[in-house]
């Protein structure tokens, strides 16, 4: 799906752009709030879709900006951090080393992420509670990313992708 500026508001639907030719349209967002106008989610077809395509085609795309906003968005204590399912395990698994052997194994160095000009962004945990605020924190963005694709999911009414 394709972001297209300009919209002042949601305007979900399928329009008939042309004889075999289709723009499925949705959501609305704006990347600032003072912004007087923002952008829908715009997918071209070459047919007419089932409702049941439109929902895959939908939900597919609210999984994948679900998924990019748990790997790039989560920043602690000002450092971005990268999280992958890797580095998701391998800070869960030492965390909870530490936690159950009160950080006999800390110090441990970890690559949260890179800076915006490609250097890396390191912390070293030595306290357990540093750790501890890192992982209720990563685990709240996980969560929050997630709940809020659920919401943009069943905030979707499908009875408006008829053609018009």
């Amino acid at each position: 799906m394709q972001k297209i500026y300009g919209s002042p508001k949601r305007q979900d639907g399928l329009v008939q752009v042309g004889r075999h030719e289709y723009q499925l349209i949705y959501g609305f967002g704006k990347d600032h709030e003072t912004d007087e106008s923002g952008w829908n989610w715009r997918q071209a077809l070459d047919h007419i879709p089932t409702e049941r395509e439109i929902k895959e085609i939908i939900e597919a795309h609210i999984n994948t900006l679900t998924a990019q906003r748990i790997l790039n968005g989560f920043t602690w204590n000002d450092k971005p951090v990268w999280l992958s399912a890797e580095n998701q395990t391998n800070l869960q698994r030492a965390y909870a080393v530490a936690r159950d052997t009160d950080g006999k194994n800390l110090p441990l160095k970890y690559k949260l992420g890179e800076s915006e000009d490609g250097t890396p962004v390191y912390h070293t945990f030595t306290k357990v509670d540093v750790f501890r605020d890192f992982m209720e924190k990563m685990d709240n963005h996980i969560q929050t990313a997630v709940s809020d694709g659920y919401n943009e999911k069943d905030g979707v009414d499908y009875t408006k992708f008829t053609l018009q």
